[in-house]
């Protein structure tokens, strides 16, 4: 009877041993889970800001605006479920301010589709534009979405067929006028008055970067630029063996030489834009902007640009607007884009109403389209 009531004791004191042991491992694993989800949460807000305050400026941080963005959301999301499982009111909180990280990170707007109205139900004041980069575009047939959107004007970069191919198109029968310069044609339903190529001087040669199209709009003309800054693919590639580093401010006379080499053909990037914002001030009509910027939404080159014109996505958009890569492999997007590389801008002569990113597509590039109201008493 003693023997058993012994055993009977040492049995209640190994399961209290293992509660004890149970509720310290628990409180120290839920310590360092919100540790760690504190120090994601503090890191990727403090990238994000770097992101947009220096971006292109810096090789490193160059390098991460083109990266996937589920390289930095998925340790946070493995983090707060974590959390979740060990601190449960403590994870409400945190992923409410994660969330907020992610949403201001990605860009998400949460509004609505808008059905576009037609051409013939249009507003007098309302100008549709339509952009693409038709390299690499695969076979892929743009007529759905323009057909859907049914714009007053199509800009297009990379273009290999000219302007006079879509006028003799019956697919863009709507289409009456058109002009090509450069790599740069649009096409519009008023009259085109002319173009001329946008240059910057770099290394010692002239660099286009765009194009300026004279629209009559139904009797006032407006400029319709289309833009295409060189893309960064060559320069991503060669600094995936770990070059992107230099970009770190580490205080060595050879590593700031090599972030200067790294840093050439960002710079440029940042000088075309700046090129670009230079003729605009010297714009008198009202002028709208489009193109294949290879500027990500959260850099630098895209802060600079949206400091001075509107962006359609984030003013009428919906969603995340990704146009690039438009099909992709890649396990970490989940075979979809994870690039806002093409924009429409709005001067401040128009209001924007809504703005359409194209779906599904073999194209690399696909298309934006927006609607925008021409102010009343603007000039």
């Amino acid at each position: 009877m003693g023997a058993e009531s012994e055993s009977s004791s040492d049995v209640s004191l190994d399961a209290a041993m293992k509660r004890r042991l149970w509720v310290w491992l628990k409180g120290w694993m839920g310590r360092l889970a919100i540790g760690g989800l504190w120090g994601w949460l503090v890191t990727a807000g403090v990238i994000f800001v770097l992101l947009r305050v220096i971006g292109e400026g810096n090789p490193l941080l160059g390098f991460l605006l083109f990266l996937p963005p589920a390289i930095w959301i998925l340790p946070g999301l493995m983090l707060w479920g974590m959390v979740m499982v060990l601190r449960f009111r403590q994870g409400l909180v945190l992923g409410v301010l994660g969330a907020g990280v992610i949403w201001v990170g990605m860009g998400i707007q949460v509004r609505g589709v808008r059905a576009p109205k037609g051409a013939s139900g249009r507003e007098e004041g309302t100008l549709v534009v339509l952009t693409n980069n038709r390299g690499q575009n695969g076979g892929h047939s743009l007529r759905p979405f323009k057909n859907w959107i049914e714009p007053d004007v199509m800009v297009f970069q990379e273009s290999s067929a000219r302007a006079s191919h879509y006028l003799k198109d019956e697919g863009y029968g709507e289409f009456g006028h058109g002009l090509s310069v450069g790599e740069f044609t649009l096409v519009s339903r008023f009259p085109v008055l002319g173009g001329e190529l946008l240059e910057a001087n770099g290394s010692g040669k002239a660099l286009p970067f765009g194009a300026r199209f004279e629209v009559d709009w139904r009797g006032r003309r407006v400029a319709v630029y289309g833009v295409h800054l060189p893309s960064p693919r060559g320069p991503l590639l060669a600094m995936r063996g770990g070059a992107f580093l230099y970009g770190l401010p580490v205080p060595l006379e050879f590593w700031r030489r090599r972030r200067e080499k790294e840093s050439v053909f960002w710079d440029r990037q940042i000088g075309l834009a700046e090129a670009l914002l230079e003729r605009l001030k010297g714009e008198k009509l009202p002028y709208v902007v489009a193109g294949d910027f290879n500027a990500p939404h959260l850099g630098y080159v895209h802060r600079l640009l949206e400091a001075v014109m509107t962006d359609a996505h984030e003013a009428g958009g919906s969603g995340l607007g990704f146009t690039f890569p438009g099909e992709t492999r890649n396990p970490l997007s989940f075979g979809q884009p994870w690039l806002r590389l093409d924009h429409v801008f709005a001067g401040s002569t128009w209001e924007v109403e809504a703005c359409w990113t194209e779906g599904e597509g073999r194209s690399q590039h696909r298309a934006v389209a927006a609607a925008l109201r021409f102010r009343d008493g603007a000039e």
